[in-house]
């Protein structure tokens, strides 16, 4: 009996070497995985000219009058711009399984990765309401298009442009130069999405530092537990927890807004505006399926990885965050999203240049033939 006992032990201790060997042996070989060099510069390749198309949608549009849509997309074409410098530095840090590059480039590299991937997914929102928005106008302006829009319309109306009185015998004429409300300001939306995006990045601007670990490791992170444990809540307050729903609920409506749009009537004075109204709708819609199809995903695993993530431990792990670090993901996985997100500077101008009403007209005029007609 006590030998079988010794037998059975014996399996197990050799069972459980076994399985340490295998688990060592399997994180080594993830650790040592590296993305072939062809691939990296292909991917690079693709999103710099993403970039550069970018670069010529924002030359067009700073040259051109704006509406607030294009307003909201030459911002969105400025952030996708710059995000190829910041995919670059993520990627090969991911590839190379440590920080490469240096203290000052840390510095630039965590504050601008929060500023231009909040931006992106705030302005999407905007762009989303905006359209909502004028929706909305543009129907209420299509309900009246059978009253004459000179004569037909109340005393206090502010979209009239000529009202008569009676008074018994007295006939008094009031012209009202006022034209039509045709767009919807986006001033302060975009003024407080720059300044809270900005105000989450400065901590990163500030205080981001290299730190060597075991192992000839080296990681870029926020060498402070309580800023980087507060750090880390406020952006998933602001990058998970607020947008994610409201660019869930943005999308349904738009798609409730584009069902309830009528192609009928075309007769009438309003139905080109609403037509085009109608394209921005469509154009939203892919723009927001198009941004949780590639970066939902990395949301949602930073969520994950925060809220099982200990800052209260003594180890280095603490200062192990997204997105260069997730304990929910290997690093082929994390690769993968990541390389999978900044693609969408590319695809965003694709959708602009097919999808956007008028768009295409646009730069062929201010970039081609460098025409000054609006």
């Amino acid at each position: 009996m006590e030998h079988i006992n010794e037998t059975l032990e014996g399996l197990l201790l050799n069972e459980s070497l076994v399985n340490n060997v295998t688990e060592n042996f399997n994180d080594v070989a993830e650790s040592d995985y590296h993305l072939p060099q062809w691939i990296l510069n292909f991917y690079f390749g693709f999103i710099c000219l993403g970039c550069a198309v970018d670069l010529i949608f924002v030359s067009a549009l700073i040259r051109s009058k704006r509406s607030g849509t294009l307003s909201l997309v030459l911002q969105i074409s400025a952030v996708d711009a710059i995000s190829p410098f910041i995919a670059a530095i993520e990627i090969l840090t991911l590839n190379n399984h440590t920080w490469i590059f240096s203290h000052n480039t840390c510095l630039i590299y965590n504050g601008l990765e929060i500023l231009i991937n909040s931006l992106t997914l705030w302005l999407i929102i905007c762009l989303n309401f905006h359209v909502i928005s004028l929706w909305n106008m543009h129907k209420s302006n299509t309900a009246k298009k059978n009253t004459n829009p000179l004569t037909s319309c109340g005393d206090e109306s502010n979209e009239c442009l000529v009202t008569n009185r009676e008074h018994s015998s007295n006939r008094i004429l009031n012209i009202d130069y006022r034209k039509r409300k045709n767009d919807v300001a986006i001033v302060i939306p975009t003024i407080l999405i720059w300044f809270f995006c900005i105000s989450l990045s400065i901590p990163n601007f500030t205080l981001s530092s290299i730190l060597k670990m075991k192992q000839q490791h080296t990681i870029c992170a926020i060498i402070d537990n309580f800023y980087g444990y507060i750090l880390q809540i406020l952006l998933l307050v602001f990058k998970v927890l607020l947008p994610i729903p409201l660019i869930l609920f943005s999308l349904i409506v738009s798609i409730i807004k584009l069902t309830k749009t009528s192609l009928k009537d075309i007769d009438t004075m309003l139905t080109k505006d609403f037509v085009e109204i109608r394209d921005l709708l469509i154009f939203c819609i892919a723009l927001t399926i198009l941004y949780l199809a590639t970066s939902f995903q990395r949301n949602l695993f930073h969520f994950l990885h925060i809220n099982s993530h200990s800052f209260s431990t003594n180890s280095s792990e603490i200062f192990k965050v997204p997105p260069l670090y997730n304990n929910q993901l290997s690093a082929w996985n994390n690769m993968s999203l990541t390389m999978l997100h900044y693609s969408c500077n590319m695809l965003r101008a694709l959708l602009c240049l097919c999808m956007l009403p008028k768009f295409r007209g646009l730069i062929k005029n201010r970039i081609f033939f460098c025409s000054t007609k609006d």
